[in-house]
Order: structure tokens, then C-alpha cells, then sequence
């Protein structure tokens, strides 16, 4: 059974029957702990809650695999033989507040003390993601004679390397420097670095820019292991990981 780890776009579109659910007898579908942090503070909770109860309802009525660790988490737990992060549904922050829209009118939320602390988480993650791209953009805002040398002289080993190096400094930031290049079963990996890999670059060589959810997109990549197949209706993701050489990870219903 070939697994298909769907993003929060996924979720949204068989909601709302714009998706053919894969065959239950070849596939197997998962959401991600990410994906439901994402619907859990998603700013559509604000004017299209009704949106996001349909995709949370659809969730749970299609039991698919759940994995409940955050990405970072999960990498480590693939890394690590018996790693565990202590885990309680009950006081999950994510769960909590999906219980909440599960349970209140669709019309939309009332103005109470949830609504303003779903704001305030909503804006901040906004923040984050926002000041995020900024930084990337900043970095990659090169001019044209450089971006030409990169393309010229900078190679795919070299910028698969470098954004190796960059997961293992978010690695080590949550467990003080435990991991090195070494350690790493980077063949877990393959689809989200080398699809990382192909991003980074290529900012650096075209004017291609970073957006504010990039980085949560990028992290559900984590979750992708040799013999899944990842669903994404965004053709940003699509075509960078057909770029990347890639594409026999993709799951494409059409395809």
C-alpha cells in the first residue's frame, strides 16, 4: 500500500468534491500534524470558518493516517531509533482549538476571548512566515551578472550540500548540536532536500520569489519518505520537483 501525503490544499479540495479520492485499495492517504495546525489557525477561520470545518470534517471522516509529531519531530524520530516527544491529544494546543471550530456555528465566530487569541496566533505565524521570505528574498536579491556566474559555475551537489547544512543547523537548534552530516539517513530525505535544494537555488539564479508559506510547505516535505507519493495542487511545488527530478514521488490522478 503506497502511501500519499497530502497538504492542507488536499484536504480543502475533497471537501468540496473538487477530488477524486485515491483508490482505498492501492493508497493509502495521511495528514500531517502540519496540516492541522494549519486549519487549526488558519486566518480562514476568520471569514470562511465554514471552509475550514468541511475540511476538518472530511479529515476525520476519511481516517487517514495521522501522524501526530510536528516535522522536526518526525525527522528526529527517523534519525533516532526509539525517539519520543511526549504527545497528549488532550492538551494539544492544535487540537484544542480544532475542537472548538469543530463545535461552533458556521456562520462564523463570535467575538469572545478565542476569537482574539486565533487572531493573535494567526497573525504572528503570518509574521514569522512573512519575515521569513523577507529574509530569503533579501539574501537571493542579486544582480543579473552574479545570478548569470551562478548558473554558470554552481552545481547541483554543491547546492544539495549546502541546504543539507542548513537542516541540520534547524536540527541541532532543537538538541544542541547532536546531529552531524554523518549521522543523518539523508536517503529519508531525498524528496525534501532535493526539492529544497532545487528552491533555494532557484531564487538565487532566476527572480523567482519567496512567499510567506513557503516555509510551512517546504517543512510538510519532511514527512515524504522513499516509496510515498506527495499530493499538492500547487504547480510552484510541481514544478520545481519535476526540476529536481523528482516527479516519481508526485501523485498525479491524471498522470
Amino acid at each position: 500500500m503506497t502511501r500519499i501525503i497530502c497538504d492542507t490544499m488536499i484536504w480543502y479540495g475533497l471537501s468540496k468534491n473538487q477530488l477524486q479520492i485515491p483508490d482505498p485499495s492501492k493508497y493509502t492517504l495521511v495528514c500531517t500534524y502540519l496540516s492541522l495546525m494549519e486549519l487549526a489557525f488558519s486566518p480562514n477561520n476568520l471569514n470562511k470558518l465554514s471552509e475550514v470545518q468541511a475540511a476538518i470534517h472530511k479529515i476525520f471522516s476519511l481516517k487517514p493516517e495521522i501522524i501526530l509529531q510536528y516535522p522536526w519531530d518526525h525527522a528526529q524520530s527517523l534519525i533516532v531509533e526509539n525517539f519520543e516527544r511526549e504527545f497528549e491529544i488532550e492538551s494539544n494546543l492544535t487540537f484544542a482549538f480544532l475542537r472548538v471550530l469543530l463545535n461552533h456555528p458556521k456562520e462564523g465566530l463570535v467575538s469572545n476571548s478565542f476569537k482574539e487569541e486565533l487572531e493573535k496566533i494567526s497573525s504572528i505565524r503570518k509574521k514569522n512566515f512573512d519575515g521569513w521570505a523577507d529574509f530569503l528574498n533579501d539574501l537571493n536579491n542579486l544582480e543579473n551578472d552574479i545570478k548569470r556566474a551562478l548558473v554558470k559555475y554552481s552545481g547541483r551537489d554543491l547546492d544539495l550540500f549546502d541546504f543539507k547544512k542548513w537542516f541540520l543547523h534547524k536540527l541541532n537548534e532543537r538538541e544542541i548540536n547532536q546531529y552531524s552530516i554523518d549521522t543523518i539517513p539523508w536517503e529519508q530525505f531525498e524528496f525534501y532536500t532535493t526539492v529544497g535544494a532545487t528552491y533555494l537555488r532557484k531564487m538565487m539564479v532566476s527572480w523567482m520569489k519567496a512567499e510567506g508559506n513557503d516555509e510551512n510547505d517546504m517543512s510538510n516535505m519532511i514527512y515524504v519518505q522513499p516509496g510515498d507519493k506527495y499530493w499538492t495542487l500547487e504547480k510552484k511545488w510541481m514544478n520545481l520537483a519535476r526540476e529536481a527530478k523528482m516527479n516519481g514521488y508526485l501523485y498525479e490522478p491524471n498522470g
